[in-house]
């Protein structure tokens, strides 16, 4: 994110692993104003639950760009007021297949290689009649997006960080 950027003269501080130790780096600054960058959406499975929670609502100006649940949907044409959504950054979905398959349309937030993997387990678990449908880079010059089965996804080496993974009924897309 901060490459999309290049002309801010501010320190910069890229992120990554454990939270705390980001948080408490954001602390040290004392007084000085602080901008945080992150991908995906404000207040949906975001780091802004952390950053509220450690510095207090009043301190936090939470400023929104589309949500990325919503373009992946709109690119699709698809209404996604039905979908499941769910969280992988970080963490492995704690959802089951009886759950996922009461279900037509599934928007899961990926950003690595464990998502994908469980989001290929899944999709073989559904069957034929489901596909994934990968939205990278979405809204960037980068943009893709791709059509993949169980297997195809499985050997997908690496999908780009900012990647909405749907799993959807093929037949919503005939």
């Amino acid at each position: 994110l901060l490459d999309l950027f290049p002309q801010a003269s501010c320190q910069q501080i890229v992120v990554r692993g454990p939270m705390a130790g980001v948080l408490d780096q954001m602390e040290a600054l004392g007084e000085k104003k602080i901008c945080v960058l992150v991908t995906g959406d404000c207040g949906l499975f975001s780091l802004a639950r952390l950053i509220i929670n450690r510095f207090g609502r009043e301190q936090c100006n939470l400023i929104p760009g589309i949500s990325s649940v919503q373009v992946a949907f709109a690119r699709l044409a698809l209404e996604w007021s039905d979908a499941l959504l769910i969280s992988a950054h970080g963490r492995e979905p704690k959802k089951d297949i009886s759950e996922l398959s009461r279900y037509d349309k599934i928007a899961l937030l990926a950003g690595d290689d464990h998502a994908i993997s469980w989001a290929a387990d899944r999709l073989k678990e559904l069957g034929a009649e489901y596909m994934a449908v990968s939205c990278e880079n979405l809204t960037l010059t980068t943009e893709a997006i791709q059509e993949f089965n169980d297997a195809e996804l499985l050997r997908q080496a690496c999908l780009p960080a900012r990647t909405i993974l749907l799993l959807l009924k093929k037949e919503l897309l005939l």
